[in-house]
């Protein structure tokens, strides 16, 4: 990684601090679950517990189509303000929530504002980026969500024993009325949109101050693009569309269900609770490295063959933790497992959003993510049926592994060119080097 300090680096900044928030209240929930589980006063199973934590992935699923129908249209500042608003209001639901009903509401809120930040948040980092380090501007964004992870591992560890589930949840909101008005104060809105809006000279201006120059005239240059659902399946990218779609949904299904169950699971093959909680914590220090490393890699060899092998990392690690060998080696597997799974959905958001023009961009994150969402349903649900099913712990890592063999085969069938790279202006057609 580069240790120079670029012109976008507020940009990264500020959403690599609007999605440390959305990782914490996202990956949280797997630190809880043991106390939920314990909470006599509402008597909750493993299914019942499995079926809130898969509460947040349908809010995510409608957020990110949100996204997907509003970002390319309203602007992506104004989107990004309003899902950090909500999630973390989300979070006070929950924290004082008197009820599993009113908790579920608060889960579908959480998930709501989330799904609409992540797509939004790739779209903006990958415009504001240099051209050849997209890979690497995403990643340092996208690499909060596992901090928020790493955050709410370490919290949990105090908080949980001592106060329960809700302090969690109360600690995922605070934070918010500090950033909220930082994001409104420096966040600058994207020069595409504004050019698309016919705002010419405050898209220039825009893209001076961030050294973006070509983002200020592609617009203009470029003939009027098709926009909306439509875009994704025009000029051949059928096939790659639906590719996303799948990998994400995989890749989602293998992050939520392991994030949701994994301390559950290391509590019901003996390990006290600290030391269940710690597992999560080093899920999401390896899902932070994964993060950065295979955005390096990507860079450099292409983000398609670095993908798939992070899928097949998660597959071999989910896979060795079943063997149940020594400690040190369980935890050293559970921070690749943490590579191949956060690490993957960083780089597929980069794969995707490098993948589509500008005038689309948003749009294909969104619907990629938001038909990913039903794997983030799925997951907790998932492993909580084979919870309840009495399944060993091989059997339940050994589910999850196999979505993540899929997920590899399917990155692989992605086309390296689209018909439409000769259509797509030049700056555009910088973005499409990182698909191949």
């Amino acid at each position: 990684m580069s240790a120079r300090i670029t012109p976008a680096a507020p940009v990264v900044g500020l959403c690599l601090m609007a999605l440390v928030l959305e990782g914490y209240d996202l990956l949280m929930y797997g630190t809880v679950v043991p106390s939920l589980l314990s909470y006599d006063s509402w008597n909750l199973d493993a299914t019942q517990v499995g079926m809130l934590g898969s509460l947040a992935g349908v809010g995510m699923l409608v957020g990110a189509l949100l996204a997907a129908a509003v970002a390319d249209r309203w602007g992506r500042r104004r989107t990004l303000l309003t899902a950090v608003l909500v999630f973390s209001a989300a979070m006070g639901v929950c924290a004082f929530a008197p009820s599993p009903e009113v908790f579920g509401v608060g889960r579908v809120a959480v998930g709501l504002g989330a799904g609409v930040l992540m797509p939004t948040a790739a779209a903006t980092l990958i415009e504001f980026a240099e051209p050849g380090a997209r890979a690497r501007s995403v990643a340092l964004g996208f690499v909060g969500t596992s901090i928020g992870g790493i955050l709410a591992g370490v919290l949990s560890l105090w908080l949980v024993p001592e106060y329960g589930f809700r302090a969690m949840f109360l600690a995922g909101m605070v934070p918010a009325l500090v950033f909220l008005p930082v994001m409104l104060r420096y966040l600058p809105e994207s020069p595409a949109y504004l050019n698309a809006r016919g705002r010419h000279e405050a898209a220039a201006a825009i893209a001076d101050r961030y050294h973006l120059q070509h983002a200020a005239t592609s617009a203009l240059a470029a003939p009027s693009p098709r926009r909306g659902l439509r875009a994704l399946f025009g000029a051949d990218r059928t096939v790659a569309t639906l590719l996303f779609w799948g990998m994400t949904l995989v890749c989602l299904l293998v992050l939520f269900g392991v994030a949701t169950w994994l301390p559950a699971l290391m509590k019901s093959a003996g390990y006290p609770l600290g030391a269940a909680l710690s597992f999560l914590l080093t899920l999401n220090v390896g899902g932070a490295a994964g993060a950065l490393i295979g955005a390096v890699l990507a860079d450099r060899y292409g983000i398609k063959p670095v993908t798939a092998t992070f899928f097949v990392i998660a597959a071999v690690s989910l896979l060795l933790v079943a063997t149940a060998p020594p400690l040190a080696v369980i935890y050293l597997l559970v921070l690749l497992a943490g590579v191949g799974t956060t690490g993957t959905q960083i780089l597929l958001n980069t794969f995707v959003g490098t993948f589509y023009p500008a005038s689309c961009r948003a749009t294909g994150l969104g619907m990629a993510l938001g038909v990913g969402r039903i794997g983030a349903i799925i997951g907790p649900t998932y492993g909580g049926l084979f919870v309840a099913l009495g399944a060993g712990t091989t059997w339940q890592l050994l589910a999850f592994a196999v979505p993540a063999v899929v997920g590899a085969v399917l990155t692989l069938l992605v086309p390296r060119h689209t018909a439409a790279d000769a259509v797509i202006p030049v700056a555009e057609n910088v973005e499409q080097k990182a698909v191949s």
